[in-house]
């Protein structure tokens, strides 16, 4: 009878250890968490810029300390130039009228149907477009000093025209001179954090990080929409409240965690993120997230709210006498038991708390959270 039971009982214990050592992580390992940030230099409203963020990536960004905004290249943008189709619906021509040939176009530009051009900070290169999209810009007056001055308003390229003739330039044109004025600006650019019934909030996650270059006043109207959505200067990274309505471009936060909204229990989670191939990428691998207290909780719980149950599995659990990660992260929680009862065994995080990780029955059925290795 004793070695039914042993036998009975390794079985379990083989299982899990199994899948503990087929992890490829090493010990030692910090936030599986991997963030980017993708920059979006086509302006939009904040709203706008939100929705497309989430349909496209993860959110607007967060920011939780001063490095994550030096981790942001923003510096990249789009400028209409002076050249354009709207007189002559065949050619295309501006104020100087530069020969084509000194024109760089982008590859496979322009396209027949386009009529305003405008020019990439990061290339050089020039691209047809439509007219009424809108973007920055550069009006020039050809003075003995030849100024040009940035613009970093969002026109379109008529609009754009109008601001510089209104004062006394034109927008640039002239080839290859252009290019000799394209350098790194300072410009708003949209994160996701804004102002909603009188409290700054960010557009997903908890953040109390600031870096205003002006505190916005405390004495502010709530009921209109002047200066409620927050942009932070392309260069110093610097906050500054805006009109939501205005268009920059902007910045999101893209990540490499998947929820599963399927409820299965803590092995099955395991199994599940393992076996799971990426349809854009065969060759990416999953396992069950790790957790970090502080930050690292803070970011994921936003995914987590979005799970279809109150709780979430992640890859903790406890075996020969202590907690690990299946993925060999630094166990940094210090409220865990030191001896669980025989069914709390496994780890998951609970929507309303953000600063522990909750011991569970193993056999209850739960979405769970993957991550990308």
């Amino acid at each position: 009878m004793m070695t039914v039971m042993k036998n009975s009982l390794l079985g379990p214990v083989r299982f899990l250890l199994c899948l503990l050592l087929s992890s490829s992580s090493v010990s030692g390992l910090g936030s599986v968490v991997s963030k980017s940030y993708p920059h979006i230099r086509n302006p939009k409203t904040w709203h706008a810029a939100q929705e497309y963020c989430r349909s496209k990536h993860t959110d607007l960004a967060i920011l939780y300390q001063r490095s994550d905004g030096e981790r942001m290249s923003l510096h990249k943008y789009y400028a209409w130039i002076g050249l354009s189709k709207l007189k002559t619906p065949t050619e295309w021509t501006s104020a100087t009228s530069p020969p084509t040939s000194l024109i760089e176009w982008a590859s496979n530009e322009p396209d027949s149907g386009d009529s305003c051009a405008l020019i990439s900070h990061s290339s050089n290169k020039v691209y047809g477009t439509n007219c009424e999209g809108q973007n920055f810009f550069h009006c020039y007056k050809n003075e003995p000093d030849s100024r040009t001055t940035f613009v970093p308003l969002a026109m379109t390229w008529q609009e754009a025209q109008k601001h510089c003739e209104n004062n006394r330039g034109e927008l640039i044109s002239q080839f290859p001179i252009v290019t000799n004025y394209l350098k790194s600006e300072d410009f708003p650019v949209w994160i996701g954090l804004h102002r909603e019934g009188g409290t700054w909030k960010w557009s997903s996650g908890s953040s109390a990080y600031r870096s205003w270059s002006s505190p916005p006043s405390d004495n502010h109207h709530y009921n209109d929409v002047d200066d409620d959505c927050v942009s932070i200067s392309s260069l110093n990274k610097k906050m500054a409240a805006k009109k939501c309505t205005d268009q920059f471009p902007f910045v999101c936060v893209s990540d490499n965690l998947l929820l599963v909204k399927e409820k299965k229990s803590w092995e099955e989670a395991v199994e599940h993120c393992r076996a799971y191939t990426s349809p854009t990428n065969s060759q990416h691998r999953y396992d069950l997230a790790s957790v970090q207290p502080g930050d690292d909780q803070n970011y994921i719980m936003t995914t987590v709210m979005k799970a279809d149950t109150q709780e979430v599995w992640v890859g903790l659990r406890f075996l020969a006498g202590r907690w690990l990660w299946v993925t060999g992260a630094d166990m940094l929680y210090a409220d865990l038991p030191e001896c669980p009862l025989e069914g709390n065994r496994c780890g998951a995080l609970n929507k309303t708390s953000t600063t522990s990780v909750k011991t569970r029955d193993c056999t209850e059925k739960k979405n769970f959270l993957c991550y990308r290795k």
